[in-house]
């Protein structure tokens, strides 16, 4: 999970939210992780950290003038990042890719996605880890696969651009009434949030599905990250009025506008995630070269912002950011190594 994002500016800022941006030094910082060799020409959509040694980034890997283009996925085992092997649907153009993986356990995981390009252009891709190798699942044709989560081996969700569908341990199915999403977290099978190419956020409360369209300035909301029922965040950019990022919070009653840094005044945000409710991490950039890619953390009071570990040249591409307890990650793509962004940040 390449993005493509539009910019506006806050209205609404509540002033009490509103803190001080102290520059962090970069020894402290932000660092660079070469992936495996493997990963090479690969772009990073989709990600998630069970653990501190267990930790998925998933996406495409293949250029379609010269080749086939083949799901990627990529393992973190503590100490080093792996290429895992995936199998493309047999019987059709291998033109395919991942743009969502989330695992319940070593043992159990899943990367959705679509066929990207070739003779069943947009047809959903399903594939489960267990522990061993990944596989092929069968499931509903729903077109591109968008994001997934995975609560146990009987419990997980994926959704698509019209539909969400679930699994029950032994086969995928539509759900009905179910509200579709482009990018989802979740605080325990209860509690399911998820954001659209719009400004709408998603909720499913174990028992029923809503939506809620925020006001403040039209945003076009790309991620999402949920702490608790009274803990949920949500980024993106504005559409209408100033070009500006955007990124509220939902304190179980209602959504606040949170004020950002002011470098970030420009430019949308393309990923958010946090480890606590005072550990709260944004990341932004533009996806032009010679403009830096920006990184804050809330704390719970005011922001601190990190250089960007990149050269000041390179044009990179926000693809999704994890956390697990001591470590942070933001993937995507990068033009100094034509392939896939690994960035790393530990506490």
């Amino acid at each position: 999970m390449t993005r493509v994002f539009r910019w506006c500016t806050l209205a609404g800022i509540t002033a009490g939210l509103l803190g001080l941006t102290v520059q962090a030094s970069a020894a402290t910082g932000w660092t660079v992780v070469t992936p495996p060799a493997a990963a090479a020409g690969a772009d990073l959509a989709g990600s998630y950290a069970l653990s501190d040694t267990d930790a998925w980034a998933v996406g495409e890997l293949g250029d379609p003038t010269t080749g086939p283009e083949t799901p990627v996925a990529l393992n973190w085992n503590g100490s080093t990042w792996s290429s895992v092997s995936t199998p493309a649907p047999s019987g059709s153009t291998p033109n395919w890719a991942f743009d969502g993986v989330a695992a319940s356990s070593a043992s159990d995981a899943w990367a959705v996605g679509e066929q990207s390009a070739g003779t069943k252009i947009h047809d959903s891709l399903y594939e489960h880890w267990n522990g061993t190798a990944w596989s092929v699942v069968d499931g509903p044709n729903e077109g591109v696969l968008n994001a997934v989560l995975d609560f146990s081996p009987t419990n997980a969700w994926a959704f698509a651009d019209f539909s969400v569908l679930h699994w029950n341990g032994t086969a995928w199915s539509v759900v009905s009434g179910a509200v579709p999403a482009l990018r989802v977290s979740a605080d325990g099978p209860d509690d399911i949030w998820g954001v659209s190419r719009d400004d709408m956020v998603t909720h499913y409360n174990g028992t029923t599905w809503t939506s809620t369209t925020l006001s403040a300035g039209t945003p076009d909301l790309e991620s999402v990250v949920a702490l608790s029922p009274t803990d949920v965040w949500v980024s993106g950019a504005t559409t209408t009025g100033t070009i500006g990022g955007i990124l509220e919070q939902f304190n179980g009653t209602s959504w606040q506008t949170m004020a950002l840094p002011s470098s970030f005044a420009a430019d949308g945000l393309g990923a958010v995630t946090a480890q606590s409710a005072s550990d709260v991490w944004v990341f932004s950039n533009t996806g032009s070269p010679g403009v830096p890619l920006l990184l804050a953390n809330w704390n719970g009071s005011s922001w601190t912002t990190y250089p960007s570990p990149l050269p000041a040249d390179t044009l990179e591409t926000i693809g999704s950011a994890a956390s697990s307890p001591s470590h942070v990650w933001l993937f995507g793509s990068d033009s100094v190594t034509d392939g896939a962004m690994i960035l790393s940040f530990s506490s």
